[in-house]
Parts: C-alpha cells; structure tokens; sequence
C-alpha cells in the first residue's frame, strides 16, 4: 500500500499489521454441546441440599434475610425463602447453588468453602461465620456428594441417590 493510500484511508504504519490480521479472520462456527457428565441433580438438590441451605445449622442459615436470601447482603449467592419442589423459586436456588460448585474439582467449591472454618474467600472469610468446622461434617460431605454426582441432565435417572440430613443439629459442630 502507498503512502498516499494509507493517507485516505486513515491508516497509520501501525494499524497495517492488526489489519492484515483481522482480514485473515475466519468465521467461528460452534458446534452444540454435548452431554459430558456437567450437570446436577435437580431433585436431589431439592431433596437434600436445599433444605441444608434454608434450614438452622448451629443458629445460622443461609436463608437469612440479611444473608443470602433474595434481597440480603451475601453475595451473588440468593436464595428463594420457602422454595417448593418442582417451583420456579427452587429451580433458581438450585441455579444459585450450582454457580458455586466446582464441577471438575469439588473440594474446590467456593459453595464448600466460604462456610467452611479456617477458609478464606477471595473477599475475605465468611461473612456469616463458619458454618462447617471441618470437611467431616455431615452437612459438608451431602452438598460435596452432590457436586461430585455429576449427571449429563439435571432430571437424569441418576438422579434420588442423595440422603437427607435428617437432624440439622448433627450439622456444624
């Protein structure tokens, strides 16, 4: 390209080479996804998780007003107060709850972790206090199970394999 070319197209030396790059630019074409296993059990979550998250774990829950339920000061973590089964509520907390778990390495959930004593989040420890005293907790190893079981569909027949925490209380000590 001339000089006086690059003069009426207003391009300086500089710009040439990020031109010539953009111009060589093909079209990406994705393809869709297929099942790969990176899914979570919406009734399990529904069965076992939600209700560890919404209920009373040493005098704390998630579900506080001024914690993480819709509307409190916890984060991007929400939850819908009282969701039912099958809900559109329940499916948003089961959304919610899965945005914080590490499906390649669940000991690495920032779902697990926040709540957990002694763990440090990118903003600092839990603002709502421990919650797990340790990964043995039995709180602590439903909500990991469940992130672990990974399923190619949310609804899977893999799905029903999770065990309630039947006495909270057990929880956080």
């Amino acid at each position: 390209m001339r000089d006086s070319s690059r003069r009426r197209l207003g391009v300086g030396p500089l710009l040439l080479p990020v031109l010539a790059v953009l111009v060589a630019c093909k079209e990406v074409v994705q393809s869709p996804l297929t099942e790969s296993g990176q899914a979570l059990c919406l009734s399990d979550y529904a069965t076992c998780i939600d209700p560890i998250l919404q209920g009373n774990i040493q005098g704390a829950t998630c579900a506080a007003s001024s914690c993480h339920a819709t509307g409190g000061n916890g984060g991007g973590f929400k939850l819908n107060v009282g969701a039912a089964p099958g809900s559109p509520e329940m499916l948003a907390n089961y959304y919610s709850a899965k945005g914080f778990a590490n499906l390649n390495d669940p000991d690495q959930s920032k779902l697990l972790l926040e709540p957990l004593q002694g763990s440090f989040g990118i903003t600092g420890s839990h603002g709502g206090g421990t919650i797990f005293r340790s990964t043995t907790d039995p709180c602590f190893q439903t909500i990991r199970s469940w992130i672990a079981n990974r399923v190619d569909d949310p609804a899977s027949p893999g799905c029903g394999s999770c065990t309630p925490v039947a006495d909270l209380s057990v929880c956080g000590r």
